[in-house]
C-alpha cells in the first residue's frame, strides 16, 4: 500500500439489491482495494452469492439486514461493527446505506449513481457522483461545490471466453446483437425489439431479469421475433455475454452512467446507445460509438443495419471504443484515483 493511503481505513456499506450495476461495481471496487492492501471492512445485506464472491476474493464481509421497520436494531448493530473497525472514512452506497450510516469521528462519503433524493445525504461530508452530470446536479441542488467529487466507474478487461453461440441456438455466421441489463422500463428494451423488427438480419441476445420480462416476451411474440431473440436470464459474468457480440446496443431511456457501455468498450465492441445521460457523457458520436435519439426505433434500426452491413465501420468503432476504455475506465487508473481521493479526505 502506498504511503498516501497508509492512514486510510475504509468501511463500506452496501444495502442494495442482490443484482444490479452499482452492486456489481461495489464488489469490483472492494476487490481492487483488497488487492491494493487497503485496510477496509464491509457491511452488506446477507445475500449468499455476494458473500461467497467476496469471500472467494479474500474479503470477509459483515452482514446487516438494513430493515427500515427495524432500523433502531439494525442501526445499533451497524454502529457496533463500524466503531470496532475504527475507520477514517465510511463510504455508503446509495440511499438506504447512507440513511443507516451512524455519525462518528470518521469522514462520511456517499457514492451516488443517480439523481437521488438528497434528504438521505444531509449528514454526509462528501458526495461522489459517478458522472459529471450527477456531480453538477448536486451542486445545482445546493450542495457545496468543494464537497462534491466526480469519479467514474471502472470495468475490467475481459478475462474469460465468450459464451458459446451454440448454447443459445445461434448460428455462427448470423450477426449477433447483444443487450444487457435489468429488464425494466427504464432500459428501453421494448424499443430495441421494435427496432429489430425493422431489420432483416441479426439475432438478439437479451441478458437480464426484471419486472418487464413477461411483457418483453409477449412483445417478441407479437412482433414475430421469437426465432431471432434469445432471453438469456441473469448472467453473473456479463463480459462473457458481451465478448460474443458483433454489436452491442444500450437502448436505455434513463442511464446515469452505463456500466454496460464501459464493459462493451473494454471488449472492443461497436456500441449503439440512445442519448441517455451516461451515453452522451462518455460516447463520442461517430468516433467510438453511435448515438441515437431516445425511443426512436426507426433510427436505432437504421444504425443496427448500417453496422451489420459495414464490418469495416464496426471494427473501426470497436477499436476506438477500446482506446476510450483504456483512457477512461481502466481499473488501475480508476482505483488509484479513488484511493487518492479517499486518502485526501480521511480523518
Amino acid at each position: 500500500m502506498s504511503s498516501s493511503s497508509s492512514k486510510l481505513r475504509l468501511y463500506q456499506l452496501m444495502a442494495g439489491a442482490e443484482h444490479g450495476g452499482a452492486e456489481l461495481f461495489f464488489e469490483r471496487l472492494a476487490d481492487r482495494f483488497h488487492h491494493a492492501e487497503m485496510s477496509q471492512a464491509l457491511s452488506i445485506k446477507p445475500y449468499k452469492a455476494r458473500i461467497d464472491r467476496l469471500s472467494a476474493a479474500g474479503i470477509t464481509p459483515h452482514t446487516c439486514h438494513f430493515r427500515p421497520l427495524l432500523k433502531p436494531l439494525d442501526s445499533y448493530q451497524l454502529a457496533r461493527q463500524i466503531k470496532a473497525f475504527e475507520p477514517s472514512v465510511v463510504m455508503s452506497w446509495m440511499n438506504r446505506a447512507t440513511d443507516f450510516t451512524p455519525a462518528g469521528s470518521w469522514t462520511h462519503v456517499a457514492r451516488l449513481g443517480g439523481y437521488y433524493n438528497l434528504k438521505y445525504y444531509r449528514e454526509c461530508d462528501w458526495l461522489v457522483g459517478n458522472t459529471r452530470g450527477i456531480a453538477d446536479w448536486l451542486i445545482q441542488q445546493g450542495w457545496p461545490a468543494d464537497r462534491v467529487h466526480h469519479q467514474v466507474n471502472f470495468v475490467p478487461a475481459p478475462q474469460r471466453p465468450a459464451l458459446l453461440r451454440a448454447n443459445f441456438n445461434t448460428p455462427e455466421k448470423e450477426p449477433l446483437i447483444v443487450a444487457l441489463g435489468r429488464l425494466h422500463q427504464n432500459k428501453g428494451f421494448d424499443t430495441l425489439l421494435l427496432a429489430l423488427a425493422r431489420t432483416k438480419d441479426g439475432i438478439l441476445w437479451l441478458a437480464g431479469e426484471g419486472p418487464e420480462r413477461n411483457r418483453l416476451e409477449a412483445l417478441t411474440d407479437e412482433l414475430g421475433l421469437r426465432d431471432r431473440v434469445r432471453f438469456l436470464g441473469w448472467q453473473t459474468a456479463p463480459e462473457c455475454v458481451i465478448a460474443a457480440a458483433d454489436l452491442f446496443v444500450c437502448p436505455s431511456r434513463h442511464e446515469p452512467f452505463g456500466n454496460v457501455i464501459a464493459e462493451a468498450f473494454a471488449a472492443g465492441k461497436p456500441v449503439i446507445a440512445t442519448r441517455s445521460d451516461g451515453a452522451v457523457e462518455h460516447i463520442k458520436d461517430g468516433s467510438d460509438g453511435v448515438l441515437v435519439p431516445l425511443d426512436d426505433a426507426a433510427a436505432l434500426a437504421d444504425e443496427i443495419g448500417n453496422l451489420i452491413a459495414s464490418k469495416q465501420t464496426a471494427q473501426k468503432l470497436g477499436k476506438a471504443a477500446y482506446q476510450s476504455w483504456n483512457r477512461l475506465f481502466n481499473p488501475e487508473k480508476v482505483t488509484s484515483d479513488w484511493m487518492s481521493f479517499l486518502s485526501g479526505v480521511a480523518r
